[in-house]
């Protein structure tokens, strides 16, 4: 049978949790669990090529026993001739003027605490103490709040590349055969002994029942979060590839995703895509709740132009044609007027489009040459300055091929322009009038003819437009002519 030295050796190796050279920094309650952890490290330091030290936090929960854990901790790791930082932080009075649960605090805290030191100790790891009975308890309440995937994978053995969990798979009665064999003092904290929190309920008291229909219920909750991080990884791949297929355009505090490819796809990845979005859009807020993503793919399903829902955060979900706009906050584009650079190219940076002009002498670009994205106009007919801006009440102009004038807004709703995209559409005006509003219509003033002596030529071009210009222009700059 694997010795629990042997499975914190393979659980290292495993994972990748340390290389050699590393500096880990040990976080030491005094439990035994912390306690079993800084023992085994202690012992494979020569091995693994590792400089170990010990950080401790009072929480100042428990007064005279706290610092006592505090003197146990300091004194144990001067036995093993290790160096040992021990602070402490009033937990009660933060909570006083944060609105968090104690568990909450001291967590928030604790791990301020230790990325502190061990960025002042030149650390590259954080150890800490979880265990496999900790894994199946955080899987259970887990499954009793309804999480998906990514809750369910439960705790990951290592995070964010700098805090690891050598004990993860190992149990807690392991843990304590391992103390008692080598006559090994702990401390002991009874508040895990009371059932006041979820942990200690689900612990004491959940737990004991759930093994009468199952003894082995542990294991089956470790084996739970264990395939879901499979399930989860891979559906994170699915993601990664079906976003930018989804998002139709992207800016600060709003996206605009096709709603017939997210449709497309299935139920699963729908609301991976969903969540990925509103964490995207809020990261300052908490994951989004399974109602809240669900509300969205709702949305979709009912397929109702306008239809709209409200999230917590401002968040605001609305469905329009071919379109599902999610923001949060003002969604207005706010694209400035600007002048055009005549000749020269205009960015517009809020749309991520740039308007190119070109001076030519004589009549060029005869109308049925020109595609949507490009328009031509007698320049000595047109009233600079010409200007780029976004659409504007009451904006309307005559258009090339009809009586009478339109407003702005008719034409994108003939367009079909989704609301949402209207303040974006850049809109070119000179002093006399709108003139053209590149890719829909351009007006009827300085048309080119033969008598052209000067022909403006205007070409809007996206960012993907300018990417593949410059990627033919390598390929071509790089062409060896083999085969010619």
């Amino acid at each position: 049978m694997q010795s629990l030295v042997d499975r914190v050796r393979a659980t290292i190796r495993h994972h990748g949790m340390i290389s050699r050279r590393d500096t880990v920094l040990a976080a030491v309650s005094g439990g035994p669990d912390s306690v079993c952890m800084l023992h085994v490290l202690a012992g494979l330091q020569e091995e693994l090529g590792i400089e170990l030290r010990v950080a401790h936090l009072d929480h100042r929960f428990r007064g005279d026993e706290s610092k006592g854990d505090a003197e146990f901790v300091r004194d144990l790791a001067g036995s093993l001739g290790l160096p040992c930082r021990c602070e402490e932080e009033n937990v009660p009075r933060f909570l006083l003027a944060n609105a968090m649960s104690k568990q909450e605090a001291a967590r928030m805290l604790r791990y301020r605490f230790l990325i502190t030191v061990a960025k002042q100790e030149y650390c590259q790891r954080i150890a800490t103490a979880h265990n496999a009975d900790d894994q199946s308890e955080t899987v259970l309440m887990r499954v009793l709040r309804g999480a998906g995937p990514d809750g369910l994978a439960g705790i990951p053995p290592k995070r964010e590349g700098l805090i690891i969990r050598p004990l993860l798979e190992c149990w807690r009665n392991e843990i304590e055969a391992y103390l008692d064999d080598r006559g090994l003092s702990y401390r002991i904290d009874r508040s895990n002994l009371e059932s006041d929190y979820t942990r200690n309920s689900v612990r004491n008291e959940l737990l004991p029942e759930l093994r009468r229909y199952n003894p082995r219920v542990d294991q089956a909750l470790v084996n739970l979060g264990s395939i879901m991080v499979g399930v989860r990884d891979h559906l994170h791949r699915l993601t990664e590839e079906a976003l930018p297929r989804v998002v139709k355009s992207a800016r600060l505090g709003q996206f605009a995703l096709d709603s017939p490819s997210l449709c497309g796809y299935d139920e699963a990845l729908q609301r991976s895509l969903i969540r990925k979005i509103l964490e995207a859009l809020r990261p300052d807020l908490p994951p989004p709740s399974f109602r809240h993503v669900e509300s969205i793919a709702e949305l979709l399903r009912r397929n109702e132009v306008g239809a709209a829902v409200e999230l917590p955060g401002g968040v605001r979900a609305r469905l329009e044609h071919g379109c599902l706009m999610v923001s949060c906050g003002d969604e207005s584009s706010g694209l400035v007027e600007r002048d055009l650079e005549l000749p020269g190219t205009t960015t517009v940076e809020e749309t991520g489009l740039s308007i190119e002009a070109e001076i030519l002498q004589g009549s060029h670009a005869p109308l049925h040459e020109l595609g949507e994205d490009t328009a031509a106009f007698d320049w000595t007919a047109l009233a600079p300055p010409l200007t780029v801006r976004g659409r504007r009440p009451g904006d309307r102009f005559r258009q090339l091929g009809m009586d009478g004038t339109k407003t702005v807004k008719q034409l994108f709703i003939d367009s079909k322009i989704a609301a949402s995209f209207r303040d974006d559409v850049p809109i070119v005006c000179d002093s006399q009038g709108i003139v053209w509003i590149p890719g829909l219509r351009r007006s009827d003033r300085a048309l080119v003819d033969a008598d052209t002596r000067q022909t403006l030529v205007l070409t809007a071009r996206t960012r993907e437009d300018e990417a593949a210009a410059r990627q033919g222009a390598t390929h071509q700059g790089t062409d060896t002519g083999e085969g010619s």
